[in-house]
């Protein structure tokens, strides 16, 4: 008796930098989900894409402002614009990826250069200059989705784009009222 269990001792013992050795089996790969709807118009396309490129400066300029304002309206505005645009970021890529489309949120280089220099800026200056790109982005914005909510071709983007355009309209009432210039047209 005590030879077995020496001996299942042993071998359950030996066994072990053999198992330390082997290498766990590789995951596959991830697999893109298959489209399930048509791919969408070019025109489709275009706005989806410059939203999600749109989205990426909200959500970039958003973040500094909630470190660098000073106001708390301010602050918090730029908390509501984060949350609003990562979740429209969100939902605007479930929806393409539907129609085999995937989105990327790479900022214009024009957009790389304003979000720098703000990045440069505090105090009622950078306040100033954050509303007033709030504004100006969310007039030129509401502009694009309310074009899109009258002529997209796949119904549930121009769903989406008419809920949005509303979204826009409050930041940009928002804004001015924390004293964002008028946006130039």
């Amino acid at each position: 008796m005590k030879n077995r269990a020496a001996w299942f001792l042993f071998a359950s013992v030996s066994l072990l930098p053999a198992l330390g050795m082997a290498r766990p089996a590789t995951p596959p790969a991830p697999v893109a989900a298959e489209p399930t709807l048509p791919p969408l118009t070019d025109s489709d396309s275009t706005f989806a894409g410059n939203v999600s490129a749109l989205n990426g400066f909200e959500i970039t300029i958003s973040k500094m402002a909630i470190t660098q304002a000073k106001r708390r309206k301010v602050h918090d505005l730029a908390e509501n614009l984060l949350k609003t645009h990562t979740a429209n970021q969100k939902a605007l890529s479930a929806l393409t990826l539907k129609h085999g489309l995937e989105l990327h949120e790479e900022m214009s280089s024009d957009e790389q250069q304003i979000a720098e220099h703000l990045q440069t800026e505090s105090g009622s200056k950078f306040e100033r200059d954050f509303l007033d790109l709030q504004a100006q982005a969310s007039s030129d914005a509401l502009a694009m989705f309310q074009n899109e909510a009258e002529s997209a071709s796949d119904p549930e983007l121009k769903a989406y784009a008419a809920a949005t355009a509303d979204t826009l309209q409050t930041h940009l009432t928002d804004t001015m009222k924390l004293g964002a210039n008028k946006p130039s047209r």
